[in-house]
């Protein structure tokens, strides 16, 4: 429905009241969604919520289309206790297929969330809503049919903010990371020019439709942290993932971005789901600690968070 010329919509009536979820039965594994609708394509930390061991406070995107399902969703995680999920309304431009979602440095309450086909929306997260401000903005150099499914957001030392997103790549198809220098203000996002491109491939998964990199973030040092998945392209999967150490960015004297991606014979997963644990994480987070928290997209099985020492 439109109401003051803004487009409100969400999963309506007890959709939109606070609902603790079951743990899923995998060890570890907590529920946080159900069915095609409920699956987890990204998520962002809350900033300045306490973070720890079993503990933290998020905010995930679902890759729905129609009119009346969730877009964004707020995430309650306490040890000893079922997930408390909070289906958002969204007020404003209705973005289809969310596929990654970022904190904003240093702005409580605001993420950028990013659309398959490279349309990134400033959202913020107040009051019981999600208000996306402003149209969303094209990412820098995209191209007809690129599919993209993971953004983040670094601010280095010197205060500047810069981001960093990637093609999902497909089977022989690799991954595309770029970075560019990003601002994030009161008349909306612009990006800069892109100051580093580069192609990335993973050795697992190594079958079935691989997704080289279904989500990344990027630590407080530089290091790029990827996901990958690989989809048979049925609902029930088998599914299988992996978390990887993908390379790291720098800033270089004129206060580019440059990127140093691993090449695929030097990369390791500090984690592994075979097609017997049938999860595909297509959004990860990382807590101080290396404590990585990792949400899937099941699919007919819906969208699952964990917890994970990375050691």
């Amino acid at each position: 429905m439109i109401r003051n010329g803004i487009i409100v919509t969400a999963a309506l009536c007890a959709s939109l009241v606070a609902a603790p979820l079951s743990s899923a039965a995998s060890a570890g594994w907590q529920r946080v969604g159900s069915g095609m609708q409920g699956g987890v394509s990204g998520i962002a930390l809350v900033e300045g919520a306490p973070a720890g061991d079993e503990l933290a406070d998020a905010v995930v995107v679902r890759d729905n289309k129609g009119d009346r399902e969730s877009r964004l969703a707020t995430v309650r995680l306490r040890a000893g206790h079922a997930p408390v999920v909070t289906e958002l309304p969204w007020l404003g431009m209705l973005p289809a297929d969310l596929e990654a979602i970022d904190t904003v440095p240093g702005r409580a309450g605001h993420y950028i969330a990013l659309a398959g086909r490279g349309e990134a929306y400033h959202v913020v997260v107040a009051d019981g809503r999600a208000l996306a401000e402003h149209e969303p903005t094209a990412l820098p150099g995209r191209h007809e049919g690129d599919n993209y499914e993971s953004f983040a957001l670094h601010r280095d030392r010197s205060g500047r903010t810069f981001a960093v997103w990637a093609t999902r790549g497909s089977g022989a198809e690799k991954a595309v990371v770029h970075a560019s220098s990003v601002r994030i203000g009161p008349d909306g996002l612009t990006f800069g020019t892109v100051s580093a491109r580069q192609e990335f491939a993973v050795p697992f998964p190594d079958e079935d439709e691989v997704r080289h990199i279904s989500d990344l973030k990027v630590l407080d040092d530089g290091t790029v942290m990827v996901s990958a998945a690989s989809d048979p392209n049925v609902n029930d999967g088998p599914f299988t993932s992996a978390v990887y150490d993908a390379g790291r960015l720098t800033v270089n004297p004129a206060h580019d971005a440059v990127l140093r991606m691993k090449p695929e014979h030097a990369l390791t997963p500090l984690s592994r789901f075979t097609r017997q644990d049938n999860r595909k994480i297509e959004a990860v987070a990382f807590l101080p600690g290396r404590l990585g928290l990792w949400g899937t997209d099941d699919e007919n099985f819906g969208g699952s968070l964990m917890f994970e020492h990375l050691g």
